[in-house]
């Protein structure tokens, strides 16, 4: 009995022993793999080649202009100045943004001489340089009436024009929903194009 149980207890031992080195020799390779793959370099792809800059890409930096508005307090037209990124290379663009500016700006202590709800359908500027704003019908329907606040509507349109392109646009005709009118409230004649008063 003695000597059978010896040599389970032996067989048992070289099972082990076997067992631990094959133990030991799977952490080796695992441990020599984790060190190989510290020391490996992994490729890192080149930076991508720089393209060539798209100038429609790029913003075009913010500009001053003037828009005419109505002091509260003094009654009279002044240029208030605002920052836009105005269209470099398309003045009929340009046109559109500044006139859309005039009407949707009120600052604190100004009122604006376009009636709320206007809106700017379209411009454009033809070859003898007279541009052509066609509003909404909200600019003749709801304008409060009267000589001055008429006078006061037009000369803003017209001043704000002519300061941002004094250059590119002699003359300004103005229009609602498409169409030519004789007047926004019945005392100015807007039937022909329409230049600063003297």
């Amino acid at each position: 009995m003695k000597h059978n149980n010896s040599a389970g207890f032996s067989r048992l031992l070289v099972i082990w022993g076997i067992t631990l080195i094959v133990v030991a020799i799977g952490l080796g390779v695992t441990l020599l793999l984790i060190e190989r793959s510290k020391l490996t370099v992994i490729p890192v792809a080149p930076p991508p080649l720089p393209t060539a800059a798209n100038p429609s890409d790029t913003p075009p930096p913010p500009q001053e202009v003037n828009l005419f508005l109505l002091d509260a307090t003094t009654l009279t037209l002044v240029p208030i100045k605002i920052e836009r990124r105005l269209h470099t290379d398309d003045l009929t663009k340009r046109l559109d943004q500044v006139i859309t500016a005039l009407i949707q700006e009120t600052p604190p202590n100004f009122r604006n001489t376009i009636p709320r709800g206007t809106e700017l359908n379209e411009v454009y500027i033809d070859n003898q340089q007279t541009a052509y704003l066609d509003f909404s019908s909200h600019l003749t329907e709801g304008h409060i009436g009267g000589t001055t606040a008429e006078f006061l509507t037009v000369t803003a349109i017209l001043k704000t024009v002519f300061d941002a392109f004094p250059d590119h646009i002699k003359q300004v005709q103005i229009l609602i929903n498409g169409e030519e009118i004789k007047t926004i409230a019945g005392h100015l004649n807007l039937s022909q194009p329409l230049q600063l008063p003297q």
